[in-house]
């Protein structure tokens, strides 16, 4: 079911010309922030979660590949796909609907509405197709520049328009409820708790970060054959992971992996014996 989900379709501006600053002069983002970082052959961007979040989609070129970075601040889900597909060179915007409380984004050639939690096109010209997913981080400035040092950092779009120090959804992140339907729930975790879920040949896991701070703060673990490591930093609200190839991972909050992939298993799940798989 579509619902309206915010504004107006493009009330919330999209960032169609980005521009990007070295590290040392981006003084809006110190090492300790959470950002988004993709990387395509050796150039690396960097998107601090405040400045994306009021736009929620960035229409970039990365390597010399053209790609759309898009934030849900309702699931907390950042992904990253090439924007090219059949030919066409697509340029992104956010419609103001909602999906399974996931926002689609339209692309303005066709004005098909995609999902944003799967790249897919539901409705439109486009339906069916999906983009290509392209890996995306979502975790603290220091961490990421530890991989890629020579990052370049997305500047503030509009700063005589948006104040970036402020949240317009710092009271929904903490509260536990749902504001449109979704296709399944489990309540007994709190709703926006942070989740870092993967998926392995169809089957889905996830590491709930109040159960991983329980276990310490460290997983190691093994899913379909793969290792996955994982710390999950509860002051900082962010998972950092090293995991082998073909494990697809998402960060999320509980109740959108939830809703997404209602077969969900749960490392340590409480509700289940000791060392069941």
């Amino acid at each position: 079911e579509i619902r309206a989900g915010g504004p107006p379709r493009d009330g919330i501006e999209s960032v169609d010309e980005p521009e990007f600053v070295e590290v040392g002069e981006a003084k809006w983002v110190v090492e300790s922030n959470p950002v988004l970082g993709v990387a395509v052959g050796e150039e690396a961007h960097v998107y601090p979660v405040h400045l994306i979040e009021p736009h929620q989609i960035v229409n970039d070129e990365i390597g010399g590949v053209p790609v759309v970075v898009a934030y849900d601040p309702l699931v907390a889900v950042p992904r990253a796909f090439r924007r090219e597909l059949e030919g066409k060179t697509l340029s992104f915007g956010v419609s103001g609907l909602v999906y399974n409380s996931n926002f689609l984004l339209y692309d303005r050639e066709t004005e098909s509405l995609w999902l944003q939690f799967t790249g897919e096109a539901i409705a439109g010209p486009m339906a069916g197709k999906k983009l290509e997913r392209i890996p995306i981080r979502q975790e603290l400035l220091g961490t990421w520049l530890a991989r890629h040092p020579l990052s370049r950092v997305l500047a503030r779009p509009r700063p005589t328009k948006i104040d970036y120090r402020y949240s317009r959804y710092s009271r929904y992140m903490v509260q536990d409820k749902i504001v449109f339907p979704v296709k399944a729930q489990d309540d007994r975790f709190h709703a926006k708790e942070l989740v870092l879920g993967v998926v392995v040949d169809g089957r889905a896991r996830t590491y709930l970060g109040s159960l991983v701070t329980k276990a310490g703060g460290k997983v190691e673990d093994e899913f379909g054959g793969k290792k996955i490591e994982l710390v999950y930093s509860t002051d900082d609200g962010v998972f950092s992971y090293d995991v082998e190839d073909g494990v697809d991972v998402t960060e999320a909050y509980w109740f959108a992996w939830k809703a997404f992939h209602p077969d969900t298993e749960i490392w340590n799940d409480p509700g289940r014996p000791s060392g069941t798989e």
